[in-house]
C-alpha cells in the first residue's frame, strides 16, 4: 500500500514496451511514478519530453555509438565461441572482440598484462565452501594463482593466458557460479546487506530478493544488453549498511508503525534511483514506500523501462540517472 498523499497519473501506465501488465502491477508502478513527482521529478506521464529534453534519447539503429551498433548487429548469445577459438588458436583478441568477451565475464588486460581477468558474479556476496575450494584450485592451475575481491563482494580472477580461457568459463560453471553479464552493458553482480540472514536488527532478511533477481537475470535474455552497465543493492536496515545510494536502484528496508497515515503497519523498502559515483552522483530517494511482494516486479519493471528508453547514442550519458534528469 502507497502513501495516499500521491495523486493519480492522468495516463496510467498499462504496458511496457508493448506487454499488458496486470492491475495490480499497474497500481504501483503508477504510484512509484507519482512519487518520483512528489519529489521534484516530473516523468511527464511515463514518456519523455523533447522540448524539455537536453539529451536525446533517440534509438534509432543509425543514431547509435559505435559500441550499440556492435551490438545491434551481433546475436550476443552466441558470442561464446569468440572465447572458443581464442582459446584454441591463442590468438589475441581484436577490439571488437575484446568488448563483446566482456559479456562472459572475461576482460582482455593488455598491454598492461598478457591475458585475461575473469570477474564472476556473487549475488549478494554468498557461496559456499566447495565454491571457493575449486576457485583457489583453478586460480593455481590456471592464472596467476590469486583472487581480488571487489567492493561489490564479487570475485576477480587476474591474469588468465589465452589458451586457459574457455576453460576457466567451464570450471566456474561447473560449481554452479557464474560470469555471464559481470561486464559490459548488463546488470553487474548484485550487492547486500553483508550481514544479512545473521544481523540481530535487521529489519528483514534480503537474501531471498537477491538471489531470486539474480537467478532471473542470469536466465532472462532481456536483462541483457542495456544502454550502459546497471547496478542494484538490497539494504535490510541492519548494523551494517550496504551503500544502497551509490546504485542505479538502491532499496532499504524501514519499519512503518500505526502513527503512518496510509499504510498497514510493518516492513516495506524505500526506493532511491540515479546513484552513479563515478558521475559525483548519490541515488535520490523515490519517496515511495513498496511492500516486500512488489518489490522484485517493480524493479523488474524500472529495468525494462531504462531497457527500452536509456540512450544508446551517447555512452556517456547512458546510464539511469541521465535518463531521470532528461525526462524532468
Amino acid at each position: 500500500m502507497l502513501d495516499s498523499r500521491f495523486k493519480t497519473m492522468h495516463n496510467p501506465i498499462s504496458t511496457i514496451s508493448g506487454t499488458p501488465i496486470n492491475s495490480e502491477q499497474s497500481i504501483y508502478l503508477n504510484g512509484f511514478f507519482n512519487g518520483l513527482q512528489q519529489t521534484g521529478m516530473r516523468f511527464a506521464d511515463a514518456a519523455p519530453d523533447p522540448a524539455l529534453s537536453d539529451v536525446s534519447n533517440e534509438n534509432s539503429p543509425e543514431d547509435y555509438c559505435k559500441e550499440e551498433q556492435l551490438k545491434y548487429r551481433t546475436d550476443l548469445n552466441k558470442t561464446f565461441s569468440i572465447v572458443q577459438n581464442v582459446s584454441e588458436q591463442r590468438c589475441e583478441p581484436n577490439v571488437e572482440e575484446t568488448f563483446l568477451m566482456k559479456w562472459h565475464g572475461l576482460f582482455y588486460l593488455a598491454p598492461k598484462q598478457d591475458g585475461f581477468m575473469c570477474r564472476l558474479r556473487i549475488p549478494g556476496g554468498y557461496i559456499r565452501s566447495f565454491q571457493i575450494r575449486e576457485l583457489a584450485a583453478l586460480s593455481k592451475e590456471l592464472t596467476s594463482g590469486y583472487i581480488q575481491i571487489t567492493t561489490r563482494a564479487n570475485f576477480q580472477l587476474r591474469v588468465i593466458p589465452l589458451e586457459h580461457a574457455s576453460s576457466v568459463l567451464q570450471r566456474i560453471q561447473s560449481v554452479g557460479l557464474h560470469s555471464k553479464g559481470s561486464g559490459a552493458d548488463n546488470i553487474r553482480n548484485i550487492t547486500a546487506s553483508p550481514a544479512a540472514g545473521i544481523d540481530p536488527t535487521e529489519l528483514i532478511d534480503v537474501r531471498p530478493f537477491c538471489l531470486k533477481l539474480a537467478q532471473r537475470i542470469i536466465n532472462t535474455d532481456e536483462f541483457y544488453n542495456l544502454p550502459r552497465k546497471f547496478n542494484i543493492a538490497f539494504d535490510g536496515g541492519g548494523a551494517i549498511g550496504v551503500v544502497e545510494d551509490t546504485n542505479d536502484i538502491g532499496v532499504r528496508a524501514v519499519k512503518v508503525n500505526e502513527t503512518f497515515k496510509g499504510c498497514i503497519p510493518g516492513v516495506y523498502f524505500l526506493m532511491a534511483l540515479g546513484g552513479v559515483t563515478g558521475h559525483k552522483t548519490f541515488a535520490s530517494d523515490s519517496g515511495v514506500l513498496i511492500p516486500p511482494d512488489q518489490l522484485l516486479e517493480i524493479i523488474q519493471s524500472i529495468v525494462r523501462i531504462f531497457i527500452e528508453n536509456g540512450n544508446r547514442a551517447l555512452r556517456k550519458k547512458a546510464r539511469l540517472k541521465y535518463l531521470l534528469k532528461d525526462w524532468g
